[in-house]
């Protein structure tokens, strides 16, 4: 039985109303607006995509989820397609007081650690996107962590469909860790590929309580004729950590806003992200590092690499409020372009009201390196090969963050994919 949610709660309701009005009066954003100005829409007719649940979508394979054949190294999975709502998780969850379940069970049973945060944490007024979630989602993931709590293994959530033309999709997420809970989240957002455009629009809410831990992997695998959208934000308390990682390959057109709010001292916030496009892809990624209180400290690296016509913009944003005092905020954004007809952006912003604080950016654009490559291709390897090589030593320093047991090799492994798939 599919997770689809019904507006069985007073709480749900109100939101679905508000967020449909919101989204009823907002415009599409435009070239002409700056959070939009590099990002084109022009092409984007949204009233071409049913917004129907996923139901009848029935050919993914739950194989296709990155690391769902490792069941022994997770303490559970959940998984919303079209085949319905795949859950397995341990005895270790239930005798901790987890709740791992969809966003349906977890408005009925457990509202009071819902509603506090759904919507909250991503508003429907923080754009055009989020509203357009929250009035029109159908299916979601819902993690619960109680107090103290240590979670010994990662776990597993997705979003997988199955071939469908002319569908948009609209994927939730909400991760609320009371104090002093550690979990390790990954989320993987895939579908099999077919012919016709689909539409993705997710929204990714978590919340990071007082000495609590949260590490996120963020996968975003769509097939090349989606459109993709997606806005996370992360409210982190005092002395909290929020450590996300964002690798994107997927889709034609793909937007994606994420951030963490630092709302007390001593919270901290670090964002890694890599990107590799290829073809005619589009990839625009927003950050923000919202420092709101002292002795608040985030980091930033985000890596792209581009061949063939690909296009990557970046841009981030650092804002540190004027109570935020000592606080520490870095910001990096490296780019390598494979090809001529390869382009990158990025573009690091502060916005700094306090006068004690430590605050740095970079960036970097660069062509693919020659001397390198000869000096790779004078060892023996093929010129595809010594690519290959100098793209994966460039994302190597993300990779080796990552903060699941393994997963780096599985990550090579979908790359390698990438850079030995044929292109049309």
């Amino acid at each position: 039985m599919n997770a689809a949610l019904e507006p069985t709660s007073a709480g749900l309701t109100a939101l679905r109303e508000s967020a449909a009005t919101l989204f009823a009066a907002l415009p599409w954003p435009k070239t002409e607006d700056e959070a939009w100005r590099r990002t084109d829409l022009g092409f984007l007719d949204p009233d071409r995509f049913d917004p129907a649940a996923p139901e009848g979508l029935s050919d993914f394979d739950h194989a296709d989820v990155l690391d769902f054949d490792r069941p022994e190294e997770r303490l559970g999975e959940m998984i919303c397609s079209g085949n319905g709502m795949f859950r397995r998780w341990s005895k270790e969850l239930e005798a901790q007081g987890v709740h791992f379940c969809d966003l349906a069970t977890a408005m009925t049973h457990y509202p009071d650690k819902v509603f506090p945060y759904l919507g909250r944490v991503v508003p429907p007024e923080s754009g055009k996107f989020a509203a357009w979630n929250a009035a029109q989602f159908t299916s979601g993931i819902f993690l619960y962590v109680p107090r103290g709590v240590v979670l010994s293994q990662p776990i597993l959530g997705a979003f997988g469909f199955g071939s469908s033309t002319g569908r948009a999709f609209f994927p939730r997420t909400l991760v609320v860790l009371e104090e002093g809970a550690q979990a390790t989240y990954i989320e993987d957002h895939t579908a099999r590929a077919a012919e016709g455009e689909n539409l993705s629009n997710g929204v990714m809410e978590f919340v990071v309580g007082a000495g609590a831990k949260l590490n996120y992997v963020h996968l975003q695998r769509w097939p090349k004729n989606w459109w993709h959208f997606s806005k996370q934000n992360a409210w982190v308390r005092r002395d909290g950590e929020m450590n996300s990682m964002v690798i994107a390959t997927g889709a034609g057109t793909s937007r994606a806003d994420f951030g963490s709010d630092l709302l007390e001292t001593g919270a901290s916030g670090r964002l890694y992200g890599l990107v590799f496009g290829d073809e005619e892809q589009r990839f625009t990624h927003h950050t923000h590092q919202d420092h709101r209180a002292p002795h608040t400290t985030s980091d930033l690296l985000f890596k792209a690499a581009l061949r063939d016509n690909a296009r990557s913009i970046y841009t981030g944003m650092i804002k540190i409020a004027k109570e935020a005092q000592k606080s520490n905020a870095y910001q990096a954004s490296k780019n390598v372009l494979l090809s001529k007809g390869s382009r990158a952006n990025a573009i690091p912003m502060l916005e700094i009201l306090a006068d004690d604080v430590k605050c740095g950016h970079g960036a970097a654009v660069g062509s693919l390196d020659d001397d390198q490559r000869f000096y790779l291709m004078s060892r023996g390897l093929a010129r595809e090969e010594a690519e290959r090589a100098i793209v994966e030593g460039f994302f190597e320093d993300v990779l080796q963050r990552i903060p699941v047991p393994g997963m780096s090799d599985r990550l090579r492994a979908v790359l390698d994919a990438k850079l030995e798939a044929p292109r049309g």
